[in-house]
């Protein structure tokens, strides 16, 4: 049975992503203006981005996204 390139493409690249999710183990959110921790879905941008394996780059990343958005907060939540 012979598959389409791209099918291909699409089954490996939702492997490799899912791989990808599985070391990750801390995530860094915004904090609503309740206090309260966001609970959107972490998109796929999210997941290359601001999902780490160590806490101190989380925390890297936290003061970075603080620094570029003055008037949000963020939080390091473990996964």
């Amino acid at each position: 049975m012979k598959i389409k390139s791209t099918t291909a493409f699409r089954a490996y690249t939702t492997m490799r992503a899912n791989q990808a999710k599985a070391t990750k183990r801390f995530m860094v959110k915004s904090v609503n203006k309740d206090g309260s921790i966001s609970r959107m879905e972490p998109t796929k941008a999210a997941w290359t981005c601001d999902a780490f394996e160590e806490a101190d780059a989380a925390d890297a990343r936290r003061a970075e996204l603080e620094q570029l958005n003055p008037g949000s907060r963020f939080v390091v939540v473990p996964l």
